[in-house]
C-alpha cells in the first residue's frame, strides 16, 4: 500500500489526541485523576486536558461548538459506542485493587485475551469503555515463569520469536 502526502515530506497534520465528550466534567475528572491516574495539564472548566493527551470536553459544550445546536444525551450517549481507551500496566494485582475500591462499573474482571495478555475493561462515568492490560513484556515474563519456552510463548502471543527473545532478555 502506498502513501499518499499531498504536500511532499511534511505530513500536514499528525494524531494529537482523544477527545471525550462527557455529561459530568467534575465527575469524569474526579473519575480520570482518582481512578485513572490522569494528571491535569490544562483545566478550562467546560474542557480539559491531561498530561497523557487524553481531553474531556462538557458534551453539550461540545457539540454546540461542532453542530451548533444541543443534542439530546439519548441522541449523543447511544449504547452502540464502539470506543475503547487503552491503558497499560506493569501490576494488574494492584492496578484491580485499585479500580474494586472505586466506584468502578466492569465490563468484565481480570480476563487473559486470545493472545495471553491479562486485561480488565470498565466504564467510565459516561460509559466510555477503558481497557487496561498488562504490558506485553510483562505478559511474556509471566508466560515464561510459568513454565513456557520462548517458542510456545511466541505461538501463543503471536509475537515474534526474536521479540519474545528481547522481552526475557530485559531486566
Amino acid at each position: 500500500m502506498s502513501k499518499i502526502n499531498p504536500v511532499g515530506n511534511k505530513k500536514p497534520f499528525s494524531y494529537h489526541s482523544t477527545v471525550l465528550f462527557v455529561n459530568d466534567v467534575e465527575k469524569s475528572k474526579n473519575f480520570y485523576t482518582q481512578v485513572m491516574g490522569e494528571e491535569i495539564a490544562l483545566d478550562l472548566g467546560l474542557n480539559i486536558g491531561f498530561q497523557s493527551g487524553l481531553a474531556i470536553w462538557d458534551g453539550n459544550y461540545g457539540r454546540n461548538v461542532i453542530f451548533g445546536e444541543e443534542i439530546l444525551k439519548e441522541e449523543a450517549f447511544g449504547s452502540k459506542r464502539m470506543l475503547e481507551l487503552y491503558y497499560e500496566t506493569d501490576d494488574m494485582d494492584k492496578t484491580y485493587e485499585i479500580l474494586k475500591s472505586s466506584d468502578t462499573e466492569f465490563v468484565h474482571n481480570i480476563k487473559e485475551q486470545p493472545w495471553c495478555q491479562l486485561t480488565v475493561r470498565i466504564l467510565d462515568p459516561d460509559g466510555h469503555m477503558i481497557e487496561i492490560g498488562e504490558k506485553m513484556d510483562v505478559c511474556v515474563k509471566r508466560l515464561y515463569k510459568s513454565g513456557k519456552t520462548p517458542e510456545q510463548i511466541a505461538e501463543s502471543t503471536t509475537m515474534p520469536l526474536d521479540i519474545v527473545n528481547y522481552m526475557l532478555n530485559q531486566s
